[in-house]
């Protein structure tokens, strides 16, 4: 999403209006997600994808009308029964697409900016859109919303209505319509990424740090050993951290149910005692490597230190979506894909 919204900016910032689509809702088995946006210059270029396929072809021919028009519009694509013999759509579902006239103006580059610089830094906020009650309305006047009701763009939403648009949107990761006090809004919410800790910078950590980060996960990896722990074998990851020991690393972190753990250190002891640290956080997601055998062992050990067995069954172990996998880098597909679902059933969204 950063990278479609920075090249908003840049060609807001050059001067050039954009048709940007945008999926508002859809249904059954359609290829993307609500929120998902590609962008259509002028010249018939396009920036990311909402599927692909018919709909996206008859959305960028749709879009020809919207620089001539400059008018908003939405669009429904059913995708199910008779329709999708005649559309040769396969994949089902129903789509309402936004189709949006984005005009190069001082006040709409300053809230996609506004936005972009949310997303970098990971401010919690709303990007509102109101929708219009017509299928076709002139320019949308977007704004931001932040946690603290304060409002910013050409919308200055009234007291009430910016309340009770915080309070539809609590908790929620992903873009939804919100119909409040009588008008529908697109709400895209912003939050910080979901920060994955790994402990351990072994030759699994390796693949699996460059696969979380390429999936929108803000990656850190920390070891006691900085022959290991460096930018060189690991020039993805957000951050690297070259503790004294694993004794007591995690309480500087400050994790919480945004923290993402997995352990992958070279030894049972570690293992164990990052293990006992880990499940006395808040984090949304607790992994670690290794044998049933092994599992077994440190779970008795823990117990025996007066660890509730209900909290262990909570742990991912051995880490990782059972695929018969055995190099380092398929472990690490295991981990990353596990890391993707947990995320998804959370709640927690990315980029």
């Amino acid at each position: 999403m950063k990278q479609l919204i920075t090249e908003i900016c840049k060609y807001l910032g050059a001067g050039e209006s954009l048709a940007v689509a945008t999926i508002l809702t859809r249904s059954g088995s359609a290829p993307r997600t609500a929120g998902t946006k590609m962008i259509i210059r002028a010249n018939g270029d396009i920036s990311g994808t909402i599927g692909g396929g018919l709909v996206e072809a008859r959305t960028q021919e749709a879009a020809r009308e919207i620089f001539t028009t400059r008018q908003s519009r939405t669009y429904a694509f059913d995708m199910t029964g008779a329709a999708a013999d005649t559309m040769d759509m396969i994949c089902g579902g129903v789509v309402e697409i936004l189709l949006e006239y984005v005009d190069a103006t001082d006040e709409t580059r300053t809230v996609f900016e506004a936005w972009l610089a949310a997303l970098q830094t990971g401010r919690d906020c709303l990007l509102i859109t109101p929708l219009p009650a017509e299928k076709q309305a002139p320019t949308l006047k977007r704004c931001l919303l932040y946690a603290d009701a304060s409002c910013f763009g050409p919308t200055l939403l009234p007291q009430q209505l910016r309340q009770n648009l915080l309070t539809a949107a609590d908790g929620s990761r992903y873009p939804m319509l919100i119909d409040v006090m009588g008008s529908l809004f697109f709400v895209e919410p912003s939050h910080a990424p979901t920060t994955l800790y790994l402990f351990g910078a072994g030759h699994v950590s390796r693949p699996t740090a460059a696969l979380a980060s390429m999936v929108g996960f803000r990656t850190v990896v920390l070891d006691d050993r900085a022959e290991f722990a460096n930018r060189q074998r690991f020039p993805e990851a957000q951050e690297i951290l070259v503790v004294p020991s694993f004794d007591d690393c995690m309480t500087p972190l400050g994790i919480d149910r945004h923290s993402f753990l997995v352990i992958l250190s070279r030894g049972h002891l570690h293992d164990q005692n990052l293990l006992r640290q880990a499940v006395q956080t808040s984090a949304g997601y607790i992994g670690m490597i290794g044998s049933l055998g092994k599992r077994d062992k440190i779970y008795q050990n823990l117990q025996a230190e007066g660890i509730p067995k209900q909290t262990l069954d909570n742990v991912f172990s051995p880490v990782g979506i059972a695929i018969n996998a055995e190099t380092p880098q398929e472990i690490a597909v295991s981990i990353v894909a596990e890391l993707i679902k947990v995320r998804a059933t959370l709640g927690q969204g990315h980029e």
